[in-house]
């Protein structure tokens, strides 16, 4: 009976496909477990796998040097001749599920026959048959159910940890306290805040500016504020700049000197303004901000990436992807505003699944406008434009402010009113103007 519930050839092709790209393999590990290999030698080699992720895909070699005194030649040799397609891995993988399912169930009812046969009176018989059915499903999501008193009972402690708390803002906030010129003010996005009642895990925030107008400095404020001066961690994703050129602005806004100082060395900076630079580099090194240099990105390298960063470092509050338009995506026969829905669409589902703060970052074209903008608006839980002011907005726009945000979409809060920005462009610096 158990052998209809094993298949050698499953496991195999699994075990090729978890070794054959990044996506299969992050794909593969959310979801397996060393029991659903039937297999002794594949559950091993499985094993194996996963615990060299915190390091990235490794390769078959890599298993085999590890292994190869405890597990027969034959077993890695019939990997190594798989032919492992992301196209046909879905399927494997579906069917060892299916299989290590099957498995589960059978494994429970001879429990539960084996509980029949003993004192318990029906109740309890019941009961734990209910748990050990239960136990087996979930891994096929019986924790998508909450039942009634489960989901009341967590709101009402929840409405009691909000109520005893000191702030109206759950989850990241983006603001912080700071004195200019003896006065204490807010640096930051408050009303970004108000407006988001806090990142949390599963939002989507989408921004969007055109060319040179600050949609990454507002990016790396943003991240400046959630993992520098607090303690949330962050794994930015950016497209075009290189590792140093993100540090040096980073180190620009918290030393307040110009980019192009940092840029070029600091050779014309008094020995103080070179010091403010080195304490912004060791803020930087003792941050949670966690970077990927990635000129070639698509939806499925950020989601595998992401999902190779919580193995390896654990939680992760927010994820910043800089930016939709360098984005690659299988796009045969869809026309541009279908892409960047597809890419808002992914971009939610994964910040659900990994319970995380996603910020996607868009570019506006020429015109001022962002080609799927309303389907894009329909995934996301709020949508910023970054836009300039003009001439007539500059008159009536409160002092310092440059810039202003406007709400496209806020699923929590107030879209109506712009929110004014100043932007220090030699400083890389952005934060909000109070009216």
């Amino acid at each position: 009976m158990m052998d209809m519930m094993r298949d050698y050839e499953t496991e195999v092709n699994v075990l090729a496909g978890l070794l054959a790209a990044d996506k299969t393999f992050y794909d593969g590990l959310a979801v397996l477990t060393q029991d659903h290999f039937a297999n002794a030698d594949n559950a091993e080699i499985f094993n194996a796998i996963r615990e060299k992720a915190p390091k990235g895909r490794p390769t078959l070699n890599l298993i085999y040097k590890e292994l190869r005194d405890s597990i027969p030649g034959d077993t890695f040799r019939a990997i190594r001749e798989t032919v492992a397609s992301e196209s046909a891995f879905g399927q494997w993988l579906e069917k060892l599920q299916e299989l290590h399912t099957r498995r589960s169930y059978y494994e429970a009812a001879r429990a539960i026959a084996h509980i029949c046969k003993t004192e318990p009176d029906i109740k309890e018989i019941t009961q734990i048959v209910e748990r050990r059915i239960l136990r087996v499903n979930v891994q096929d999501g019986a924790k998508d159910i909450i039942t009634p008193e489960t989901a009341g009972q967590n709101a009402a402690a929840e409405f009691d940890r909000r109520y005893n708390g000191d702030s109206a803002t759950q989850g990241i906030t983006l603001c912080r306290e700071t004195v200019r010129d003896g006065v204490t003010t807010l640096d930051g996005f408050p009303s970004i805040d108000r407006i988001m009642k806090g990142l949390k895990g599963g939002d989507l925030l989408i921004v969007a500016a055109e060319t040179g107008e600050g949609k990454t400095t507002l990016a790396q404020n943003i991240v400046r504020h959630a993992s520098i001066h607090q303690n949330n961690r962050t794994y930015y994703q950016n497209t075009e700049m290189n590792e140093n050129e993100i540090v040096f602005r980073f180190a620009a806004q918290m030393a307040n000197i110009d980019f192009e100082h940092v840029y070029t060395g600091g050779k014309d900076l008094t020995p103080e303004d070179r010091t403010k630079i080195r304490n912004a580099f060791e803020k930087f090194t003792q941050s949670r901000v966690f970077l990927s240099v990635l000129p070639v990105l698509s939806p499925e390298r950020s989601r595998g990436l992401a999902r190779r960063f919580k193995t390896q470092y654990g939680d992760m509050d927010l994820l910043v992807i800089d930016y939709v338009g360098r984005m690659e995506m299988e796009a045969k026969g869809k026309q541009e505003w279908q892409i960047m829905r597809d890419i808002a669409k992914e971009c939610k589902k994964l910040a659900q699944e990994l319970d995380t703060a996603v910020i996607l970052i868009a570019q506006l074209n020429d015109e001022g406008k962002l080609q799927g903008a309303r389907m894009m608006a329909n995934e996301a839980d709020a949508m910023f434009f970054l836009r300039p002011l003009d001439e007539d907005e500059l008159k009536d726009a409160p002092f310092r402010a440059t810039h202003k945000l406007e709400s496209k979409k806020a699923r929590r809060g107030d879209k109506k009113r712009p929110i004014w920005l100043s932007f220090n462009k030699p400083r890389m610096y952005i934060t909000e103007v109070l009216p």
